[in-house]
């Protein structure tokens, strides 16, 4: 960062202090995962070290999940070679996922603002910044994108918050997983504005016969034997 860049923003900051703006400048902890979570996602990563195949992350929004988990694998001996694929929109929800929230989960329809202010290219740059050089960034609606391109997959974080998505990905991404392999859904969690994953994961669940596994509040766990 250059003394110019980093004096304009030294001077923004102090601004943001007296008139409580620009929030996001003093914003330390880009997760939305809390520590534990994202520990247990490494530590699924690392439960899938002699499972072959692609990790794969659906939903990946501004990318901070993804440089913690990369940053993960840079420092793994049996992971840093594997490829790592992000699939998001990269500019908010499809909008017939999101209606279906509004018109028949009684969501608000303030969802269809949400994570509105991204692009893949701000992604992208972010993976390049933190020279994270194995992630695969990939803009598409993942309903409509042929996971079994990616197959087989070891590992999968499916985190896209809304019913129709999740209940379509699940799968499909468990049709292309090794034996062995793992998925994790986020916002498995009820009575919160993305419980529409909830439902679509104790579905899938109890259409496969497998056991409903919640890992810390919100992480639906599918197992592959």
């Amino acid at each position: 960062m250059s003394r110019l860049t980093r004096a304009v923003r030294t001077i923004i900051k102090d601004i943001s202090l007296k008139t409580g703006g620009n929030r996001q400048l003093f914003r330390l902890y880009p997760y939305m995962f809390s520590p534990a979570q994202l520990i247990f996602l490494t530590d699924c990563m690392k439960s899938v070290s002699d499972v072959p195949g692609s990790f794969v992350e659906v939903g990946c929004a501004y990318g901070a999940t993804t440089l913690f988990l990369n940053k993960f694998m840079n420092d793994s001996t049996a992971l840093a070679q594997r490829n790592y694929y992000a699939i998001d929109t990269f500019q908010s929800f499809v909008a017939e996922h999101a209606d279906y929230e509004i018109q028949n989960r009684g969501k608000p329809p303030s969802i269809k603002k949400r994570f509105k202010e991204n692009k893949k290219a701000w992604f992208d740059k972010s993976m390049a910044v933190h020279g994270v050089k194995r992630v695969k960034s990939i803009e598409c609606d993942a309903t409509q994108f042929d996971l079994f391109s990616l197959a087989p997959i070891a590992f999968c974080l499916i985190d896209v918050d809304l019913y129709i998505p999740v209940k379509d990905l699940l799968p499909k991404v468990f049709s292309a997983m090794s034996p062995g392999g793992v998925i994790v859904v986020d916002d498995c969690e009820p009575d919160q504005m993305w419980d529409g994953a909830l439902q679509a994961y104790q579905e899938f669940a109890r259409e496969k016969n497998l056991p409903a596994e919640i890992v810390l509040e919100k992480l639906g766990v599918v197992r592959l034997s």
